[in-house]
């Protein structure tokens, strides 16, 4: 698993989301943790977690276990 921070590559930018809207995911969407502050790719090709372990992922499909606690951003190239 590679600790990447994700902010010294890409710009973020939160995406509103609609209380009962099912995650977005796509190559633009990223998954950021609110308890560790780690951002996840939400369609990860390479294995990928967060430090708590609210976010983990590889193979393109990425498992949350507290929806609640994260917060969905874009990202963009800087």
């Amino acid at each position: 698993m590679l600790n990447l921070d994700l902010r010294k590559i890409y710009r973020f930018t939160p995406v509103a989301l609609k209380p009962s809207e099912a995650l977005p995911s796509g190559a633009m969407f990223y998954y950021e943790c609110l308890d560790c502050q780690v951002i996840v790719n939400s369609v990860p090709h390479t294995p990928a977690q967060c430090a708590c372990g609210n976010l983990s992922g590889a193979g393109g499909k990425v498992d949350v276990r507290d929806p609640s606690r994260l917060r969905v951003m874009t990202g963009k190239l800087k």
